[in-house]
């Protein structure tokens, strides 16, 4: 979980806050007109949503089946072991949740993973294959899902008395960064990063930097 105040070998970052102390009406209309729009229009596909709020091992490999499969077109990092070994510990912890909408044949479009401490929801993964699909229809139909999902989700984390939905960094990418903000909220400064309580995890930080500056 990302922190709001400053620590050592933590590194600061933009994200984007959502008050959900504020009613659903509130957060409804601090939505960007054409989300509100889509968000309606959803209502009328048969979408299934499923929130796995104690997820397997298997509901981690199947994210991180499908997440690859959009990383490849995204061209964008993979979800390694190293990242399924987090969202184990996650799991094991009670701080893991996975969202997924269906189609009517239940075809996965779109998911989003969240790490939670009871009082903040932070979106830690999200995919969807919209950059697989050639049917222009088909790429307008991912789009209103995703924007579902997201809101379902924020609903669901307020329903269950949650202070903030965090949407994630608010990368350089204006595009998705233009995408995060239509969803309403405030700007934040967070930190964020790993901390080390032994010499060997001082020791497995250094050899993970390491392979991150190789990429």
């Amino acid at each position: 979980m990302n922190s709001l105040v400053p620590k050592k070998r933590l590194q600061q970052f933009e994200t984007l806050h959502i008050n959900l102390t504020k009613s659903e009406e509130e957060l409804f209309q601090q939505l960007h007109r054409t989300n509100r729009k889509q968000i309606n229009k959803a209502a009328s596909h048969p979408f299934h949503i499923e929130v796995l709020e104690k997820p397997s091992t298997a509901d981690i490999r199947a994210f991180q089946k499908f997440y690859n499969e959009f990383a490849t077109f995204a061209n964008t990092y993979a979800c390694n072991v190293f990242h399924v070994n987090t969202m184990k510990m996650l799991k094991d912890k009670n701080s893991l949740i996975i969202t997924k909408l269906m189609n009517e044949v239940n075809e996965i479009l779109c998911y989003r993973v969240y790490i939670t401490d009871g009082e903040i929801a932070a979106s830690l993964y999200s995919a969807s294959h919209f950059r697989m699909k050639e049917n222009a229809e088909e790429k307008r139909l991912i789009s209103v899902a995703n924007r579902y999902l997201i809101w379902i989700n924020i609903l669901y984390f307020k329903e269950r008395n949650h202070m903030i939905y965090d949407m994630g960094g608010l990368t350089t990418n204006q595009n998705i960064r233009k995408f995060k903000l239509e969803f309403g909220g405030e700007i934040a400064h967070v930190y964020s990063g790993y901390e080390a309580n032994s010499k060997m995890g001082q020791f497995i930080l250094w050899l993970r930097a390491k392979k991150m500056r190789k990429g």
